[in-house]
Parts: C-alpha cells; structure tokens; sequence
C-alpha cells in the first residue's frame, strides 16, 4: 500500500521519478550543515555521469505552493548551489509567468515551471515499485533500538549529508565506514535483517557515486599510479600521506617540548601510528577500483544498489549483476567479512 504524501513531499517525489528515467543518480532532502550548524535542506541532488571525464552536480530546488516566490527561490538557490560547488541549478514552481523563465535564465537556472509540473502530476504509479523517502526512514523508525544500536537513522541522514560537500577520500572513507557498520548489523541482527540490507545498500550506493566522483580526476593516470593514488586516498583521506604525516608531526612536536622523555614518546607514537596506516588492507580497494572495468560500472552500481534500497518488494542483491556482487565482494574481503557467510546470512532474507 502506497501511504499518501503531504502536496511538496509528492512533488519532490514525481520530479525524482522523472530524474530517475532521464538517467540521474537522485537523493531527497540532503541537509547542509555549515561549521556545525543545519542551514537548510537540498530538495533534490542530483549527479550524472556524462562521459569518462565529466560528472556534473545539479541541485533542484522544488516549491509546490500557491505562492512559490518563484524569483526569490531562484536567488536562494544559486547561493545554495555556489555554496555546495555544484555545477547546476534547477528551480521546479508552480509558477507560470514568463518573467520567471526570463529571469532564471539570466542567472543560468534552469527553471521548470507550473505548465511542466502540471503533466508531472498526470503521471501515476511513480510509487508503485519504490519506497519514498519518508517510508525508507520510517521504516528505520520501527526499529526501537535503533538509536541506541549505533544510530541507523542518524547514520543515513549524515550519509546524505555529506553530498553537500565537495567530495573526495574522507567522504568516500566515511560513507565506506557506515557500509562497514550495516554489513556487521546484517550478520548479528536477524530480526532486523530486511533493515539493516536496505540501510547497507543505500549507504553502499553513495560510496559508488563517490569512487566514480574521484574517478573522473584520476583517468589521465596510468594504472600504477591510479593504483597509488587511491590506496593512499582510502587510507590517509583527502589530506595523502604527505598531510596527515605533517598534521602527526606538528601534534608530536608539542609532546616532545613539554612531556618528560617527549623525543622517546614521540617516536614510539610515530612508529605505532603509521603501523596501523600501514596495515590496513586499503590495497584490496585502490586494485579493485583502479581497474578500467571497474571504473566503468561504478555509476551504474550506484543506480542498481539505491535500486535495491528503496524496492517497495525487497530483494536482495543474489540476483543483481555480477558486477555490482563484485563491488560488495571487494568490500568484505577489505573488511574481512566472510563471503560465503555473508552471502549465506543474505540468502535467508
């Protein structure tokens, strides 16, 4: 049964269908947050792969109201997309003045007025097959000790968060994190198993759309060096070696002026910290993802996995391509989880 949305949320929900067949990758209501503090939420994000070299970020600011304010939402979301470095800017209102059109087009926003939405809400059916946003986190929800079993919805709201900044390694390693937590959740909680898929393949899909982000600037790179750069990325974060050694040194320096034996302490963490950057099986991922296949299906993968998350009828990923199970296998091997076990786990949901 398809749960009736409030007038915005469906409208968000129509043009996200639209954008879904027109070939995007699309997320609702991604919050940005600046220097700690919730300043909005992006309507719609959206994020598309036109060629091997070029991805483009395009944020959709929706207004289904009486009186959308139509020019003011135009002057708030350029800023927004300025903001958040995204390449494109849509205004989706009810308004159908010309003026409106003219205007945006003066700022380079794309403006899709009342006269398009109109046809939008002929269409039916666009939840049929797909869970909406508020079912998704409702869903979460029932799960009564989901906020204290390491926070499932806080998770996946700060998952969407991060696509309101510009991405890179510490994103990507961030979002690979929480993929981490709900393959573990998968494992041990089989009374929330369906849950914990869902929240697993979602958080799955924006680690894809990162890769294929960072992707675009390693594709001059022969495949050596592509290798090095994103071992070093998934281990060190955005900073590389390079800055994560200067920001252990500049922290060290104080222990070697103040504390007793400060060189011989210094040292000693030194020594113990690059050994834990040094073991950690990063190199399974920078193989994995260096290879030109791979870099190929990384978008696609994305679409299949946020696909697999929002299926109104649940089904797991046993019968999904070969190469999205390679993606997932990649990951457990990198975190040491099982394949067979997993997959055995997966099976009896």
């Amino acid at each position: 049964m398809v749960n009736k949305l409030p007038k915005g949320f469906e409208m968000e929900e129509q043009l996200r269908s639209y954008f879904m067949q027109s070939g995007y990758f699309v997320v609702r209501g991604v919050p940005f947050v600046y220097e700690g503090f919730d300043v909005t939420d992006i309507d719609i994000w959206l994020y598309s792969r036109e060629s091997s070299l070029t991805r483009s970020i395009t944020i959709v600011d929706v207004k289904n109201k009486k009186t959308p304010q139509a020019i003011e939402r135009i002057f708030w979301a350029k800023g927004l997309a300025k903001a958040i470095k995204a390449d494109k800017v849509i205004v989706a209102t009810t308004d159908k003045r010309k003026e409106v059109k003219d205007f945006g087009s003066d700022l380079d926003v794309l403006v899709l007025d009342g006269s398009f939405l109109s046809k939008l809400n002929k269409s039916e059916g666009f939840l049929n097959s797909r869970l909406s946003d508020e079912e998704f986190i409702s869903e979460i929800e029932k799960y009564s000790l989901g906020k204290l079993d390491g926070d499932w919805k806080g998770q996946i709201v700060k998952c969407k968060s991060l696509l309101s900044k510009e991405i890179g390694f510490d994103e990507c390693n961030r979002w690979l994190e929480v993929s981490r937590f709900f393959a573990e959740q998968i494992l041990t909680k089989p009374s929330q198993l369906e849950l914990a898929l869902r929240c697993f393949y979602y958080s799955l899909s924006l680690f894809c759309i990162g890769v294929d982000f960072i992707l675009k600037e390693l594709s001059f790179l022969d495949h050596g060096n592509r290798v090095n750069k994103l071992v070093e990325g998934f281990t060190f974060g955005s900073k590389g070696k390079e800055g994560v050694t200067k920001m252990l040194s500049l922290s060290l320096s104080l222990v070697e002026q103040f504390a007793p034996e400060g060189r011989s302490i210094s040292s000693q963490v030194r020594t113990s910290v690059m050994a834990d950057f040094d073991s950690l099986p990063t190199n399974i991922l920078g193989e994995y993802f260096s290879k030109a296949e791979v870099g190929k299906i990384t978008f696609s993968s994305a679409k299949e996995l946020e696909g697999l998350a929002m299926s109104r009828l649940f089904r797991n990923h046993s019968e999904s391509s070969i190469e999205l199970k390679g993606v997932i296998g990649c990951l457990l091997d990198c975190w040491g989880i099982n394949r067979k076990t997993f997959s055995e786990v997966v099976s009896t949901s």
